[in-house]
């Protein structure tokens, strides 16, 4: 019989959660930025009155390091909010088809107008797949572009065009 066995089976349990609740942090450290454990850090030096240079290089081994050298107490997890993006939902979005739109170009007080006539071959959630024709040639380079997502209406960009779903005009 060995010592294990003679463990009453709650402390087995607790031994066991102790455990997996030190190789979950550990996961957890390891997933944290560098700029958070350097903040982290330096917010608790300052704390204590001291100050570290020469912070910016340091590795994540280094920090790694530094918590057990300087006995610097554990990054509580539970406490970490995650700032969570507000999900925007256009009025507007791209469909597939093919479009004429018009850019009005406003610089140095001159108005200069470009027709483009824009082939839209697939949408997903971030990209556009498009073919665009203008009266200046060269202007896309390649035709995989991410889309913007606006309140109003969905966004792509190139050169120094932007185009906005809401002001395509569907060619039949």
């Amino acid at each position: 019989m060995n010592l294990w066995d003679l463990l009453h089976d709650d402390l087995q349990n607790k031994i066991i959660d102790m455990r997996d609740e030190m190789n979950n942090y550990d996961t957890m450290f390891n997933k944290l930025t560098n700029d958070f454990l350097r903040n982290y850090i330096e917010t608790y030096f300052k704390g204590k009155g001291l100050r570290i240079t020469d912070f910016s290089t340091a590795k994540k081994q280094h920090f790694f390091q530094m918590f057990t050298t300087y006995n610097i107490p554990k990054v509580p997890f539970t406490t970490l909010v995650q700032p969570i993006k507000d999900k925007i939902e256009s009025k507007f979005k791209s469909k597939v088809g093919k479009y004429r739109y018009t850019f009005e170009n406003n610089f140095d007080g001159m108005s200069t107008n470009y027709h483009l006539k824009i082939d839209i071959h697939k949408n997903t959630k971030f990209y556009v797949f498009l073919d665009v024709s203008s009266q200046v040639k060269n202007e896309l380079k390649k035709n995989k572009l991410w889309i913007d997502e606006y309140e109003q209406s969905e966004r792509f960009s190139f050169g120094i065009f932007y185009v906005r779903a809401a002001d395509l005009t569907l060619i039949t």
